[in-house]
Parts: C-alpha cells; structure tokens; sequence
C-alpha cells in the first residue's frame, strides 16, 4: 500500500513540476486556465487521499480477521476444556470411589447416556481446533514454537482421553446395568482417564500463563 501511495505522489509531484517548468512558455497554454488546472490538482489529491483510505480500511480489516482467527483457536480450545470437565463431573458421580454416594438405576442410565452425547460434543470440538489451527495460515497468523509444541502435547492427550472414554463409556453402561462384575476395570480407567485430565489441564492453562500476544505472530503485509 505505501508503495502504491509514493508511486501516486511521485507523478503527482512530476506533473507539478511539469507545468511549473513550463510557465515560461505561456503560449503553449494559451487556452488553458489555471483553474482547471488547480481543479485537476484537488481531483488528484482526491482520489490519492481516497485510494490510501481504501488501503488502509483493507489492512486494518486484513489485522482484524487475523485476531478473529486466533480468537477462534482458543475458542476450539476452551470448548474441549468445557466438554472434558463435563465428562468428569459425571463420571465423579457414577464411578465407584469412597465416599460416593450410589445412585438410582434409572438416574445412572441416563446419565451413561449424556455421557455419550458429551464424548460426541468433544469430537466436534477436537474437529473445530484442527480447523482453526490450520486456518490460522490463510489469516497470515502462525504459532510460536511453544505453543505449537502445547498443541501437539494436547493432541496426544485428547488421542489417549479418546480411548479411554470410550472404553469407559462402555464398561460404565454394563456397570449401572445391573453387572457390576466390572467395576475392577471401571475403577481402573476412570483412574487413567483422571491422570489424562489433569495433564491435558496443565497444558491447557499453559497458554493463559503465557498469554495470548506470545502465542500468536500475525505477519500482517
């Protein structure tokens, strides 16, 4: 855009220069007024003002769909965040573990079938976080070192929670079905799946320890 601006005014100085130079010669402009002249002049200065106001509206809108953009990926982010504490709230409450108070049949059932529609939700929000991170490109943003190394740690985690839960889930539904001849492996991957939590957490607070202007380099031009 700057270049663009100094090209305009370069030949909007040499055609100043143009007709100053040759004042000398009168005649060659007999029948042109220098009002028009001064007209044509104003015209130039306004389309030049006109066409740097586009430009700058572009780049500022260029810098703004940027930050939306990284905006989004820790949208992505605190979306799983969400569906994770969610599935650990539940699975809290129908695991077997001291001091757990044993719930209804029917109130477990259904709660082992929420837990499948949050295990869904995850998916969804796993599949908005690979979207965003390789939209951030197409906005001219990209993550610095550390935070591409913290999505690839997430990655891993939520592959391993992935797993887990799903087994989980399923052991969970013969569990409250009536067969609580399982509750050795419920008690088992509720354990992992806790440990693949806490570790995904701490990942996950990394960035707001850093903050969000060293995550992200915009390479606005």
């Amino acid at each position: 855009m700057k270049k663009v601006v100094i090209g305009l005014t370069g030949i909007y100085l040499v055609a100043v220069g143009f007709f100053i130079g040759v004042t000398d010669r009168e005649s060659m402009f007999d029948s042109v007024k220098w009002t028009d002249i001064g007209t044509l002049i104003v015209t130039f200065l306004g389309f030049t003002f006109g066409f740097y106001t586009y430009f700058q509206w572009l780049n500022n809108k260029r810098k703004e769909d940027s930050y939306i953009a990284a905006k989004r990926y820790i949208a992505s982010i605190d979306e799983i965040e969400e569906n994770l504490h969610e599935l650990r709230f539940h699975y809290d409450h129908i695991c077997p573990a001291p001091g757990v108070v044993v719930e209804d049949q029917s109130v477990s059932i259904k709660r082992v079938e929420h837990l499948n529609n949050v295990w869904g939700n995850l998916y969804q929000a796993r599949r908005s976080l690979y979207k965003s991170n390789r939209e951030l490109s197409f906005w001219n943003v990209r993550l610095d070192d550390s935070a591409i190394k913290n999505y690839e740690s997430m990655n891993q985690y939520l592959d391993s929670i992935s797993v887990v839960s799903s087994v989980l889930n399923s052991q969970l539904y013969h569990f409250v079905s009536g067969n609580m001849q399982n509750m050795g492996e419920v008690i088992s991957h509720k354990k992992r799946f806790d440990e693949l939590h806490s570790q995904l957490h701490e990942a996950i607070q990394h960035r707001i320890s850093r903050g969000f202007k060293s995550m992200f380099l915009f390479e606005i031009q």
